[in-house]
């Protein structure tokens, strides 16, 4: 299975890595079984492949969320190594790849560790935010603190920013800015148009925390965001001043592990509503202009929430997942036959909910029920971030750099 990363800062800048699996964090290691074997289903509906292609070498085994995205008549993709490009959504055929690793010069962090140089080719860009569409540009971010915009159109760089701190979710991009969390406790809001820092915000993270950070949005002047230590907040856009902060996330337990609060799911607004949830917190409905609490409920979950057609799907830590009502929070249903197979983020298809896990299967459920109705198989070590819909065809990338663009007939 994929292993979630988690890392440890300390006051002494020391750092380290800590491996937990993702279907059994605090069980005991002998606990059997550890995910869900698949069982036959009765299919409702008959996925077909409309097209497929590579991007690079895709992601391999690190923590990711690098997502394709389509807009402009196109899809763009990216692997970890620095490879871009754009495909025509409808044939799949590529119109422009870029190597970032021979474009860009900046100071290189690899994997074996920091130092200041030349960026050269042999070393990966480690892109893992993003990739974002706006302003007929692409928006990314990399692990070595770098914020870069394409020309949608061509691939060519417009700007190149460095924020001197890991990128490892999507970049907010509007109201002429493009915003930033980074995994060290940093917001920092970037002119769209020149990539020029406009204003920093930072928290103090604490020493045990999940590997990852919650993507901001922009919304009516300003920046959502939850951060590492379990707390939604607004930040003014103009300035980046907080004008509030709620507990999503509340820290408890004996240990660091037990206590891990992070929002590492990316806010999800409807209306004057905001949605928000924690690792080891709450699903809390909160008030968009001042933070109060409509409602909450005991759900666990680091991936982004699926909010559409009155209902909020999500995914949570152990892979099992849900449906709510969104004016209350009241469960619909629940299906737990997925467990432990690091099920992504939901994605609506032709009123269906698709998951992917980490064997690469697809699988289709029924949105009032919760009943598996649709797998497939695309294989390509696994699918680790949520498939994206445009225009009733989904695309999908999987681990190895594969994309896939597919849709789904009724029948069996």
């Amino acid at each position: 299975m994929q292993l979630i990363q988690r890392f440890i800062k300390g006051s002494l800048l020391f750092s380290a890595t800590l491996l937990v699996t993702g279907c059994s964090i605090f069980g005991d290691d002998d606990e059997e079984p550890k995910f869900a074997e698949l069982q036959p289903i009765s299919s409702e509906i008959q996925p077909e492949v409309l097209w497929d292609a590579s991007v690079g070498s895709g992601i391999g085994e690190h923590f990711s969320r690098l997502n394709p995205v389509v807009e402009y008549g196109k899809v763009f993709a990216a692997d970890r190594n620095g490879l871009v490009s754009a495909f025509d959504k409808s044939t799949g055929e590529r119109l422009w790849r870029i190597d970032l690793r021979e474009s860009i010069q900046f100071d290189q962090a690899t994997d074996e560790g920091w130092f200041s140089g030349i960026f050269s080719s042999p070393f990966p860009a480690r892109i893992s935010g993003g990739l974002v569409a706006s302003y007929d540009r692409i928006f990314l971010g990399t692990e070595n603190g770098d914020v870069v915009a394409l020309n949608a159109e061509n691939g060519e760089i417009v700007w190149h920013a460095e924020v001197n701190n890991e990128v490892i979710s999507d970049p907010a991009v509007g109201e002429g800015r493009v915003v930033v969390h980074t995994g060290g406790g940093k917001v920092l809001s970037l002119d769209a148009e020149t990539g020029e820092q406009q204003w920093e915000y930072e928290y103090q993270a604490p020493m045990l925390t999940i590997r990852g950070a919650s993507a901001p949005a922009i919304i009516s002047g300003g920046i959502v965001v939850g951060d590492s230590n379990g707390t939604g907040m607004v930040l003014i856009a103009n300035n980046g001043q907080q004008a509030w902060t709620q507990t999503i996330g509340k820290p408890s337990g004996s240990n660091e592990l037990e206590r891990l609060a992070d929002v590492d799911a990316k806010p999800a607004v409807q209306g004057t509503t905001l949605y928000m949830i924690a690792f080891n917190g709450e699903l809390v409905a909160l008030e968009l202009r001042d933070g109060e609490v409509r409602w909450k409920r005991d759900y666990k979950a680091f991936e982004n929430m699926l909010v559409t057609n009155g209902r909020i799907f999500l995914t949570d830590v152990k892979s099992h997942v849900y449906a709510l009502d969104q004016s209350g929070g009241v469960e619909r249903w629940g299906n737990s036959q997925l467990f432990g197979r690091e099920l992504s983020a939901p994605a609506w298809h032709r009123d269906h909910v698709v998951v992917g896990d980490f064997e690469g299967y697809l699988h289709w459920l029924d949105s009032d029920s919760g009943n598996i109705v649709g797998r497939y198989e695309v294989g390509g070590d696994g699918v680790y971030v949520a498939p994206v819909v445009d225009n009733n065809i989904m695309y999908v990338q999987t681990r190895d750099g594969d994309i896939i663009a597919l849709d789904i007939q009724s029948g069996n």
